[in-house]
């Protein structure tokens, strides 16, 4: 199950693509391009992006996934991630980007990079 946040980034995705992208994800069919940045696997890593086709994956079918981010390329990923840790780090000063994260969703949209 795909859980979007609500102060989602987006980088690379025109505003008028992005929810007809979002719902066919939640479907489970294929996009082209697309990448989502979400909470990390491994607790020692502060995030992770994917293509979104590898959520397709039977190991995903089964998973919460949360996602914070939705790039249209990998560099648009790599991009959106490296502004996501910037951004927690200059308001907090630290790199601990999920809760940071959680408490944003809490407050405000989110940002298109």
């Amino acid at each position: 199950m795909v859980v979007w946040k609500e102060a989602l980034y987006v980088a690379g995705i025109p505003q008028k693509k992005q929810k007809r992208i979002m719902k066919a994800i939640e479907k489970k069919h294929p996009v082209k391009g697309v990448y989502l940045v979400t909470a990390p696997s491994n607790e020692e890593n502060c995030l992770e992006y994917v293509n979104a086709n590898q959520i397709l994956q039977p190991y995903f079918r089964e998973k919460e996934i949360v996602v914070y981010g939705l790039a249209g390329s990998e560099e648009a990923a790599q991009e959106l991630v490296a502004s996501m840790l910037c951004g927690t780090y200059a308001a907090t000063g630290d790199f601990r980007v999920i809760p940071y994260l959680e408490k944003r969703n809490r407050g405000k949209a989110g940002e298109v990079v």
